[in-house]
Formats: structure tokens, C-alpha cells, sequence
């Protein structure tokens, strides 16, 4: 009777550590089925064009925003060294995260012209169409989630 029990433990072990698998397989499956060969209708890419359009807006404030508090704060402020050292980090800070604004902008204006041209949504490797909501979580996006995990990532900054 004492082999029975370790049995039962190593059957339920064996089903638990199957159905993770599963389960797993699963969200693995949903995650990687971001290409398809359905159209995306004119309805969906006027949406996503809308709502590129206001980021674009958006960045082209922030980016406004930035480049007149920088030119007010260089006219008016006269400072000692040390004033003027802390101004200088201050500035990087804010060129390179005008720079991340600039490179978003690009890939945004860059979707825009797909979706005018036509190929918007379609995944260069593929050539399948991306999933609406892959496009909706980032609608500059180019790739499915499957080219580039088959790439390894990207690096340059596409996604």
C-alpha cells in the first residue's frame, strides 16, 4: 500500500506539470498569432491613422514645449558656474528624451505613409497582416511578434 501513495503523487505531479504545459502552450500560441491573412478594413485604418495623428500632435507640442522653455531659460538666466553646470544636465536630459520623441515621431509619420500607400499592417517578412490588436497596443509597428522573436529583437529601435 506504501507504493500506491508515491504513484497517486507522481500521476497528479505528472498531470499538474502537463496542464501547465498546456496552459503555456496556449498563451504561447495566442501571443505568437499576431499575423494573418485578414484584411484590415478602412473603418480600422482610419481609427489607427486618427489615432496616430494626435500622438504625432502630441510630440510636436512636447518637442515645441521643450525648445521654448530651453531658448526663455537661456535668455533670461544668468547664473554662476555651478547654475550653469546644473542648466547643462538639465538640457542633456531633456535633447535626449526630445530625442526619443523625434525617433518615435519618425516611425509614426513613417505608419501614416503606409497606411496612405496601402501597406500598412503588413509585416515585411511575412508579408501577412498583423493582428488588429497588436496594432492597436502600438500602432507604428511594423513587425509580428513572431519575425522578431525569430530575428532575436530588434535593436534599432523598430518594433
Amino acid at each position: 500500500m506504501a507504493n500506491t501513495v508515491p504513484s497517486k503523487s507522481k500521476k497528479k505531479t505528472a498531470s499538474t506539470s502537463q496542464n501547465k504545459s498546456n496552459k503555456k502552450a496556449k498563451v504561447v500560441e495566442q501571443f505568437n498569432a499576431t499575423c494573418s491573412n485578414k484584411k484590415l478594413s478602412a473603418k480600422f485604418k482610419r481609427e489607427i491613422k486618427k489615432i496616430l495623428t494626435n500622438m504625432k500632435e502630441e510630440i510636436l507640442e512636447d518637442i515645441t514645449k521643450i525648445i521654448k522653455s530651453e531658448s526663455d531659460h537661456l535668455k533670461y538666466d544668468v547664473g554662476d558656474f555651478y547654475d550653469s553646470a546644473s542648466n547643462d544636465r538639465e538640457r542633456d536630459l531633456l535633447l535626449s528624451l526630445n530625442q526619443r520623441d523625434r525617433q518615435k515621431l519618425i516611425m509614426i509619420e513613417d505608419a501614416i505613409k503606409r497606411i496612405d500607400n496601402g501597406t500598412y499592417g503588413k509585416c515585411p517578412y511575412g508579408n501577412e497582416v498583423l493582428d488588429e490588436e497588436r496594432l492597436r497596443a502600438m500602432p507604428f509597428t511594423r513587425y509580428c511578434v513572431s519575425c522578431i522573436e525569430e530575428d532575436g529583437g530588434f535593436t534599432n529601435g523598430d518594433f
